[in-house]
């Protein structure tokens, strides 16, 4: 069964976010075969890799899928497999993007139902199947992404800050990721987060009076945005602040045809 992919993003006012989400469905296309029994104007009149965002969309989450569904299905496309790209499972991965498709998938069975708003019969609306992917950041791989970033600049510790989630047991993966770095780079990872304690502000002074000298920043993001930005200033703060400490701060995960393997990992696991 020939299946359509779209990506879910949170969504932001920053447009490289958006530009970087292009990328990587770009990416992913690649790495995934999307030709079946396609012609190739069929590929470039409806491409089969859509984008969405959870959040400050101009249409409901819900909404944007029913768009892209609806385009492909004048193409026989039965299946649509929904991937979110957040790194923790906050109430945005474990709540609101599966209620987002739950709605669109009572509006599909609504019009499976329906022959005379479909200009399919519903035998072939009852073959369709829409599949939620586990998020990106539950991929086990994670962790490998971030090791070239610590394994490519020399620093005595490292501070791994994300967003953070207030929900209990959300910043799991993230500790998990920083021991994971810690044995395969042989050196001390400790974590910091945006949103939640410990900020980045007091982990890195607490580093600095245990005597740290080359404190490397390395940012859990998938893309560039508003955080990253005003984490790079927090860290032209301290170089102002402590001249005598070295800071190295990394980039984000960014659109990379290893981040697109794993998204297509995740697909797999659903076929």
């Amino acid at each position: 069964m020939l299946s359509t992919y779209f990506l879910v993003s949170h969504g932001s006012r920053d447009p490289r976010s958006l530009l970087e989400l292009h990328i990587l469905a770009g990416l992913l296309s690649r790495q995934i075969n999307l030709t079946g029994n396609l012609t190739s104007n069929d590929i470039l009149k409806f491409p089969l890799i859509g984008t969405g965002v959870l959040e400050l969309g101009l249409k409901s989450l819900h909404e944007q899928i029913e768009d892209f569904w609806e385009k492909r299905r004048s193409l026989y496309i039965n299946q649509v497999k929904i991937i979110p790209l957040f790194l923790l499972p906050g109430v945005h991965v474990t709540e609101d993007i599966p209620a987002e498709v739950e709605v669109f998938r009572h509006k599909v069975k609504a019009k499976e139902k329906s022959k005379q708003k479909s200009e399919f019969n519903s035998e072939t609306y009852s073959q369709s199947k829409i599949t939620l992917c586990p998020y990106i950041g539950s991929h086990p791989e994670m962790a490998r992404l971030l090791t070239a970033k610590v394994t490519s600049v020399t620093a005595d510790v490292w501070v791994l800050i994300s967003h953070g989630s207030r929900r209990p047991g959300g910043n799991e993966p993230v500790e998990k990721i920083a021991q994971s770095l810690a044995s395969s780079c042989q050196v001390l990872v400790c974590t910091a987060y945006w949103s939640v304690c410990p900020n980045l502000k007091s982990r890195v002074e607490i580093l600095i009076r245990q005597g740290y000298q080359r404190i490397g920043i390395l940012p859990y993001f998938l893309f560039n945005g508003g955080i990253t930005d005003a984490i790079a200033d927090t860290v032209n703060q301290f170089t102002q602040i402590y001249p005598a400490i070295k800071f190295c701060l990394s980039e984000p995960l960014g659109a990379t045809d290893e981040l697109a393997k794993l998204v297509l990992d995740l697909i797999s696991e659903t076929e």
